[in-house]
């Protein structure tokens, strides 16, 4: 769980992992360089399992959490934003489909539920199934969530120079993984608030440094993830390299415009091609 200024919403995440049936389990709060109350709420809760890492000053959701996973010692992991909470049940429904329904499972995916609809964030499957990849970049969009077994995930960590796509990881460690989905929402998805990353709107018309060396990261060296999303997503590709060929103009890199640009043009005409 990683934190950053979370104070107001910490209490809500921990209490409802707090809540859980399934009660074998620790959290590993990264306190981000937090400059309000958060240090006050976590000592506040005496419970063993919960175990706080703080790093001195803020360096970002990515790092955070890969600060999370170097501090994980159990056979499973997720991920809770701090501003989200667990669904009653949620921890045991997960681990009984991998203990009872079917051991050899590498991942367990789930639906989420939005706080302020009430509805499933997620869209694509409508009934549990085993999935794949593919399935994953094809068949859906939206907000899901889950849990990985600790050998998948194994040295893999989120490059903390890529902002805001985790999904490079997700797509590493999920490739060829026995993974399973159940078709219920086990997690609240707090879509309230403008404190959230995915409510920060950075424009890509506007020269950013941060996002214009994230891009040429993503672009020239997650080339196995673009390559994944470029077979069996061309839309989303073409999506990524837009985005990519706009900071690039707007940084004034003339040569990385050009070759995003072409490559989001093909992404988008193999979208077109399979619509067709």
């Amino acid at each position: 769980m990683a934190a950053f200024n979370r104070a107001h919403t910490l209490p809500r995440a921990l209490d409802s992992v707090l809540a859980q049936a399934w009660q074998d389990w620790e959290v590993i709060v990264v306190d981000d360089g937090s400059t309000d109350d958060t240090a006050a709420v976590l000592a506040r809760y005496a419970d063993p399992r919960i175990k706080r890492v703080r790093h001195p000053v803020n360096r970002g959701v990515t790092a955070a959490k890969n600060t999370g996973f170097d501090h994980c010692r159990g056979e499973w992991i997720a991920t809770l934003d701090s501003d989200d909470a667990l669904a009653p049940g949620a921890l045991a429904t997960l681990m009984r489909t991998v203990t009872d329904f079917d051991p050899t499972l590498d991942a367990v995916s789930c639906n989420c539920v939005d706080s302020r609809t009430g509805s499933f964030s997620g869209r694509g499957w409508e009934a549990d199934r085993y999935i794949d990849l593919a399935a994953s970049l094809t068949e859906t969009r939206g907000e899901f969530w889950g849990m990985f077994s600790a050998r998948i995930l194994g040295k893999h960590r989120f490059d903390e120079r890529i902002a805001g796509r985790e999904a490079v990881l997700w797509t590493r460690i999920h490739e060829g993984a026995r993974w399973y989905y159940l078709h219920q929402g086990l997690r609240i998805y707090h879509t309230e608030g403008d404190d959230r990353i995915t409510a920060r709107r950075v424009s890509n018309l506007k020269a950013n440094p941060r996002q214009y060396r994230s891009f040429v990261v993503l672009t020239e060296e997650a080339t196995d993830y673009l390559d994944k999303l470029k077979r069996w997503s061309p839309r989303q590709y073409g999506d990524v390299m837009s985005a990519a060929a706009a900071q690039f103009l707007a940084s004034g890199d003339w040569r990385r415009t050009a070759r995003a640009l072409a490559k989001s043009v093909e992404g988008y005409g193999r979208a077109a091609l399979r619509r067709a």
